[in-house]
């Protein structure tokens, strides 16, 4: 098979002592303790994508948050489970995933969704808002317009399909479009929530408003 159809960690199983050894612990951190503060108290959260735990899982635990974590990378997942050893992580890829079989107050997916293919991506995007509780909460990073470039680590295709197609996909599963964020990186931020009470749909037949 060939190797790169055969990784399925979109190529970061393949450089995951690199990735370990260089990653910045401080990028986006100041835009996820933000967000954090728009959970309930001890929030069950799905970090997609977690990587090793460094930094979002890490700040997520530290603050009481039941944390789950999906990861492609078995080497990632194995340093995951070594640093935190009571939050409960799975080795799959987001696509196949179940995601627990749960239901999540908050949902975050940092360095992921750009990876993959379009189609993957709207897949993704779907099983979240299925997911997510009302009310729930949805960060993710993707460039704000749409455009592809090769990943800096791995020099596979990233693609962001562009704000338009992020909000107009999630809007049809009831999720809206509260905040957006650049950090010192300059990676953008989308900030969802779950709301269906304003995807409610309208009978015409009827009257917006009751006469009292």
């Amino acid at each position: 098979m060939d190797a790169l159809k055969a990784d399925q960690s979109n190529g970061y199983e393949s450089i995951s002592d690199k990735f370990i050894a260089n990653r910045n612990s401080n990028i986006g951190v100041k835009t996820v303790e933000t967000w954090m503060k728009s959970l309930i108290t001890k929030a069950t959260v799905l970090d997609i994508g977690c990587g090793f735990g460094i930094p979002y899982a890490e700040l997520l635990i530290n603050a009481g948050f039941n944390v789950y974590g999906i990861d492609a990378s078995q080497t990632l997942i194995k340093e995951f489970q070594l640093r935190f050893q009571n939050a409960i992580v799975v080795c799959e890829t987001a696509e196949a995933s179940n995601f627990f079989n749960l239901k999540f107050d908050g949902i975050i997916a940092i360095g992921l969704i750009f990876l993959l293919s379009e189609r993957s991506q709207l897949k993704v995007l779907q099983k979240v808002s299925n997911a997510l509780n009302d009310h729930g909460k949805f960060l993710f990073t993707a460039p704000l317009n749409a455009c592809s470039w090769n990943d800096i680590l791995t020099g596979r295709k990233s693609q962001s399909l562009g704000k338009n197609v992020y909000v107009n996909e999630l809007s049809k599963n009831g999720l809206i479009l509260t905040h957006e964020y650049t950090d010192k990186g300059e990676n953008h931020y989308f900030d969802f929530e779950k709301n269906n009470v304003f995807h409610l749909p309208i009978n015409p037949r009827e009257p917006k408003h009751r006469a009292a």
